[in-house]
C-alpha cells in the first residue's frame, strides 16, 4: 500500500545519503504523522548509526535524519526558537498592554469606553457583572487612564478653544493650534513641542501639518513633492498615533498656561515624593481629569474610574428650544463665566452639567436673570417629571 511505498522510498534515500559525503542532514517532507511514526521505527532497526527527528518549519512537515546527535539538539533548539518567535507575534498587543501595567504608565485614548472594555474582555476575562466591579478590577491593571475626548471637552483651559470632537479633526486642529502660537514668548504661551517618530518598515504614515496636509514619517518619502494626501485615520496604529499627537498638544497647552516646564511633568508611576521634588504625575497634573472616560449619548456622559459614579442629576439641566445655528461656544457664553459641560441630544437640545453644586445653583439664577430666553431650561428633576406626567394620565384615564 501508500505507507509500504513510502517506506521503500525513505529507504533508498537515506542510504543513498548516507554514501554521500555531505554532512547536511537528509529532510524528507513527510505531513502523514502514522508514516513518521512509522519511518522513525525503522530508521533504529534498520540504520542505528544515524538519528531521525520530525521537524515542522513554515507549516510543512519533515522527517529529518542526521549522522550525529549534537544536531538532532540543534534542530530541537531552531524548532523551540521558532516556536516561541511564533508564540512572541500571537501574543503582540498583549505583551504591550503587560508592560504598561507592570511599569504603571498612563493608558490613554480618544472617546475610548468601548475600547477598554473590549481590552479587559479580549486579554483579562469577563466582564465583570456592574460597573463597581469593573472599576476595581481596572484601576489594578490601570491606575492612571486618560481620555483625551474628555480632556479637550471638560478641561478648563481647553474647553475654551472649542476643539472638534472626532479624534482626526481635534488632532487637526491641535497642531494648527500649536503652529499658530510656534515662537511665541508670551508667559502663558503653549509649551514647544517636537516629535520622533520610528515607523515600522513598510509604514508610511504622515503626521498632520498646520497646513491641513501630511508630512512624510518615512525617509522614502522626506523630500518628496506633496503626494495626494493618504487618510489613515480609523487605522488602529495610525489612530494610536494621533491619540499621543492630542496628549502632548493638550499638555503643551496646559503646561504653558500654568506656566509649568515640561520638566515637572512625570509620565511613571504614582510615588511619594521629597519636599523638593517639583515632579508631578499626569494624575497630580490633571487630578480633574485622570481616570475620568466620556460616554456618548448617555446620562451621567463621564465615568470616574477611580471614585464614585458621576450619577448625581442634581449638576445636569436640559437646555433645549435654542437655535439649531447655535455652536458650543454660544452655549457656553450663556453661561458665562461659569464653566459648564455639555452632552448634546440634538441640533437644538443638551445636557448642561455643573462642575459642583454652587455652579448649579448660579445656572439656575442666571437663567432666571435672562429676558425673555431664546430657550427653556429644565433641571433633571422637572424634565424627569414632564416625561412620567402623561403616563400619569394616561393611567387614571383608563
Amino acid at each position: 500500500g501508500a505507507d509500504r511505498s513510502t517506506v521503500d522510498a525513505c529507504r533508498a534515500q537515506i542510504r543513498e545519503w548516507l554514501q554521500s559525503p555531505s554532512n547536511a542532514p537528509l529532510e524528507i517532507p513527510m505531513e502523514n504523522a502514522f508514516q513518521r511514526l512509522l519511518m522513525h521505527t525503522v530508521i533504529a532497526q534498520e540504520f542505528p548509526q544515524v538519528y531521525s527527528h520530525s521537524s515542522r518549519r513554515d507549516g510543512e512537515r519533515f522527517l529529518c535524519v542526521y549522522k550525529s546527535q549534537a544536531e538532532v539538539y540543534e534542530e530541537q533548539l531552531r524548532a523551540l526558537e521558532r516556536e516561541m518567535e511564533a508564540i512572541d507575534e500571537e501574543v503582540g498587543v498583549r505583551s504591550l498592554v503587560d508592560e504598561i501595567t507592570r511599569s504603571q504608565k498612563p493608558l490613554v485614548g480618544h472617546n475610548c469606553f468601548y475600547d477598554f472594555l473590549h481590552l479587559f474582555q479580549t486579554f483579562y476575562g469577563d466582564l465583570p457583572e456592574n460597573i463597581s466591579e469593573f472599576k476595581a478590577a481596572w484601576l489594578q491593571l490601570f491606575p492612571q487612564t486618560l481620555d483625551t475626548k474628555y480632556l479637550a471637552e471638560a478641561h478648563e483651559l481647553l474647553a475654551g478653544l472649542q476643539p472638534p470632537a472626532t479624534l482626526k479633526g481635534l488632532c487637526d486642529f491641535m497642531v494648527q493650534a500649536a503652529a499658530k502660537a510656534e515662537g511665541g514668548q508670551a508667559a502663558g504661551s503653549p509649551l514647544p513641542v517636537t516629535f520622533e517618530v520610528h515607523s515600522l518598515p513598510g509604514m508610511d504614515y504622515r503626521l498632520p501639518t498646520a497646513s491641513g496636509a501630511s508630512g512624510a514619517l518615512t525617509g522614502d518619502s522626506a523630500g518628496k513633492e506633496a503626494e495626494e494626501e493618504i487618510d489613515s485615520s480609523h487605522e488602529a496604529g495610525y489612530d494610536a498615533l494621533m491619540t499621543s499627537m492630542v496628549l502632548v498638544h493638550q499638555l503643551s497647552q496646559i503646561m504653558g498656561k500654568k506656566r509649568l516646564p515640561w520638566e515637572q511633568l512625570d509620565f511613571g508611576p504614582l510615588r511619594k515624593r521629597t519636599s523638593d521634588d517639583t515632579r508631578r504625575s499626569l494624575t497630580e497634573t490633571l487630578p480633574l481629569s485622570v481616570n475620568r472616560i466620556r460616554l456618548v449619548r448617555a446620562q451621567p456622559n463621564v465615568v470616574n474610574l477611580s471614585g464614585r459614579d458621576e450619577a448625581d442629576m442634581s449638576r445636569h439641566f436640559l437646555m433645549s428650544g435654542y437655535p439649531a445655528s447655535w455652536k458650543k461656544w454660544d452655549l457656553m457664553k450663556v453661561w458665562s463665566p461659569l464653566w459648564v459641560g455639555l452632552s448634546y441630544i440634538d441640533d437644538s437640545s443638551c445636557w448642561v452639567i455643573a462642575r459642583n453644586e454652587a455652579d448649579a445653583v448660579n445656572i439656575q439664577k442666571i437663567y432666571r436673570m435672562i429676558e425673555d430666553p431664546s430657550f427653556k431650561l429644565m433641571t433633571y428633576e422637572e424634565h424627569k417629571a414632564a416625561q412620567e406626567a402623561p403616563a400619569v394620565a394616561n393611567a387614571g384615564g383608563a
